[in-house]
């Protein structure tokens, strides 16, 4: 039996809300446990990968709502796609600033983070999962045009990137105790979130 265009946007609506409730579920798990760990550990890059997760989890709540309105208003679902647009530019761009001046201020600080196995473990998680997790939202954002799953995808996509940052950070500081890749990593990490950000808040503005 012939699949109809509704019903194919129906199957491709369930799947985006699915992987949009996956991201909450699994960023407020690991963003959370992170921050834990980076307090006790006093680690500028697992506290700046952590705020990446728990952003990333914020978006996907709008997206979670964003989905399930258009089943009933499509229309309102139009305006929230822009608003879920916008908030994830926001929230990137203030997140990658508090990091970029946390990081700053521990690299003139001579800040030396403490070894965390538990980051290490939570960064090589994330980078298992993540990478899979962003081509899912990418194929989806594809079929539904939708450019706020896109855009969620993206930040999917670098918090993989970030995770990987922060391991080989972690590594390298419990390795041959290089106090400074810690806060460097986080400067990276900072950068490339307030870069995006922008990006999106002018595609936003203007697309």
């Amino acid at each position: 039996m012939l699949e109809t265009p509704d019903s194919a946007r129906a199957r491709h609506l369930h799947v985006a809300v699915q992987l949009s409730v996956f991201t909450v579920g699994w960023n407020c798990l690991t963003g959370l446990a992170a921050l834990a760990a980076a307090i006790v550990a006093a680690s500028p890059a697992l506290a700046a990968f952590a705020l990446s997760a728990l952003l990333d989890s914020s978006a996907s709540v709008v997206l979670v709502w964003r989905f399930r309105t258009e089943r009933r208003d499509p229309d309102a679902a139009e305006r929230l796609e822009r608003r879920a647009l916008g908030w994830v530019a926001a929230a990137m761009v203030a997140v990658g600033l508090y990091v970029l001046v946390e990081a700053t201020r521990a690299l003139l600080g001579g800040s030396h983070a403490d070894k965390s196995v538990v980051g290490v473990v939570l960064a090589a998680a994330a980078l298992a999962v993540l990478p899979w997790l962003g081509h899912r939202k990418f194929r989806v954002a594809s079929a539904l045009a939708s450019s706020a799953l896109r855009g969620d995808g993206m930040l999917t996509t670098a918090a993989a990137a970030l995770a990987a940052v922060t391991l080989a950070a972690l590594f390298l500081n419990s390795a041959f105790d290089w106090w400074w890749a810690d806060p460097g990593a986080a400067l990276l990490i900072g950068a490339a979130l307030a870069a995006e950000g922008i990006r999106v808040a002018v595609r936003h503005r203007w697309g």
